[in-house]
């Protein structure tokens, strides 16, 4: 797995020159990183945390991103990851992720319809399971009893008009990975839904084994 991790550090005046406002305005914003791609899948993730000074916005991508003009040269920095930095066992964790279940919904006639109706996921223990299968999912376990789950605030966001809401839960901890082929795919495709906007983005770092 060859990916590009990029962090950038965005002054709020900076954010709201640019209309920076939600969860949607992000994402289209993130795209100038990756020009003349109209119409192609999107192959990155993001994380945007607010630092209480600034934000913070991290992009794995499975190609280098260009820094776009809204953010300064200084506070732009892409990295570029292998397969050694996966060459360990046990990692210590943070996934922002949009927790969601899928209710059956059916048309008149009783039968199913194509799309269910996404329900966000709620309470620590639902939480935790909700996490336990996506782990066993994306070859990995949570290696210990340390889970910390912290709610976000909710995300409102406007697209075409329409608005929306996601519900963001963190969480960090420690895993181990059980299957690495598995767990690769899961560090460049995400975890959960909404990965679009801002969600599913696993942000690990090694531990000393």
């Amino acid at each position: 797995m060859i990916a590009y991790l990029t962090q950038a550090h965005i002054d709020y005046e900076i954010a709201i020159k640019h209309g920076l406002r939600d969860s949607y305005s992000w994402h289209q914003k993130v795209w100038e990183a990756f020009p003349e791609r109209d119409g192609e899948k999107r192959d990155f993730l993001t994380r945007l945390d607010d630092t209480d000074s600034r934000f913070r916005l991290l992009i794995l991508s499975e190609s280098p991103p260009v820094r776009p003009d809204w953010c300064p040269v200084d506070c732009w920095l892409t990295k570029e990851m292998d397969d050694g930095f996966l060459n360990h066992e046990t990692f210590q964790f943070s996934l922002l992720a949009n927790a969601t279940t899928k209710k059956v919904v059916r048309n008149p006639d009783g039968t199913r319809k194509k799309n269910g109706q996404r329900i966000p996921v709620v309470g620590d223990d639902e939480l935790t399971f909700w996490l336990n299968r996506k782990a066993e999912l994306h070859g990995f376990t949570l290696a210990s009893n340390d889970l910390k789950i912290s709610s976000m605030p909710r995300n409102y966001f406007i697209k075409k008009g329409k608005s929306g809401l996601h519900q963001g839960t963190n969480f960090q901890g420690i895993l181990k990975v059980t299957d690495p082929d598995l767990f690769r795919e899961a560090l460049v495709k995400g975890i959960g839904t909404a990965k679009a906007f801002g969600f599913g983005m696993l942000c690990i770092s090694p531990l000393n084994q």
